[in-house]
């Protein structure tokens, strides 16, 4: 059987080339020498990363780290916490079934957030960066449009619509589909699509940006090759895109695992995610060190999965390659 040979580019594809040998195409590599780091003018720009990522760094290692000192001292009551260390508060939280669980249905929530974020954004934004044009534009300026509005007044509104006597409700009991209404409010299926509408607008705009890093000389390409439209997505776009997604999914995780919001307005105080017990903790029983021991818990949580996730994302890569060059 004739090799495969596709090149694009400046390179000619094989006219002897079988459609049917393979049609997987993956972004050529940028050629040509090294870009120097000083621009014309001779100066460094990534020095000017440096402020911002200390402000950031102070914003979040201050708060942080006092909430890790405070982690370690056990709650007196009224507000008050123990002069000497303990361990009790982790203790406590790593025993008690109630905890968690409460982490489960954080890390449920969110995952399934993810999931379906991906798989309505992803076609959504390679349809928008596909189209091109003022069309795009327009389309893409109404979902960004959705992140001037505050997260309560969005909440307010799934409330209407999603109640008992809300819109949904009705045109499922005026279809005849159920003779009473569905719960879909204080329970987990509210907090979940008051997740996704918090989440999904972000996973588009950053979505959009990844499709449009992907030739379309490569969808041309594997079309010529014989490849179907389902092939195409599935071989040649998603394996590009796969970058763009993992960090777009694992920036829709981290939001929904620190969301409050949509899992009290939306589930009524009976869908107990980690957030609404620390808010609990430390709002309503002043339990500062109980409070402080679940926000540091959560924060090392969300970054030990950020961590893992992209660690087995690189080996899965370098072993591909080797197989590749194997």
């Amino acid at each position: 059987m004739p090799s495969c040979s596709t090149h694009v580019g400046k390179h000619s594809m094989a006219s002897n080339a079988n459609p049917a040998c393979c049609y997987r195409l993956t972004a050529p590599a940028a050629g040509g020498p090294p870009r120097s780091r000083r621009g014309r003018t001779g100066i460094r720009w990534e020095w000017f990363l440096w402020p911002s990522l200390l402000v950031s760094l102070v914003l979040l290692v201050v708060p942080q780290a006092n909430f890790v000192w405070l982690s370690f001292h056990g709650d007196l009551g009224l507000g008050q916490v123990s002069a000497g260390l303990t361990a009790e508060n982790y203790a406590r939280i790593l025993t008690d079934p109630f905890y968690l669980s409460a982490f489960w249905l954080t890390v449920y929530l969110s995952a399934m957030t993810v999931g379906f974020g991906l798989m309505v954004g992803f076609p959504a934004a390679y349809a928008l960066a596909r189209i091109g044009g003022w069309t795009a534009s327009l389309l893409l300026s109404l979902i960004l449009t959705t992140s001037l509005i505050t997260v309560v007044v969005k909440l307010m509104g799934l409330n209407i619509i999603l109640g008992s006597a809300g819109l949904i409700n009705r045109a499922i009991l005026a279809l005849a589909l159920t003779s009473s209404p569905i719960p879909m409010l204080n329970n987990e299926f509210g907090v979940f699509i008051g997740l996704v509408q918090y989440t999904l607008p972000m996973m588009i705009v950053l979505l959009f940006g990844v499709v449009q890093t992907i030739p379309v000389s490569l969808e041309e390409a594997a079309a010529i090759l014989g490849a179907t439209r389902a092939a195409t997505y599935w071989q040649v776009i998603l394996p590009n895109a796969k970058a763009g997604l993992l960090a777009s999914g694992l920036i829709a995780f981290n939001m929904s695992m620190g969301a409050f919001t949509s899992a009290v307005l939306l589930g009524g105080g009976r869908v107990r995610t980690v957030p609404v017990l620390i808010q609990q903790a430390i709002i309503q029983d002043t339990d500062y060190g109980k409070g402080a021991a679940l926000s540091t818990m959560l924060v090392g949580f969300v970054f030990l999965i950020n961590v893992a996730v992209v660690a087995v994302s690189v080996e899965s890569s370098r072993k591909r390659r080797w197989q590749r060059a194997g």
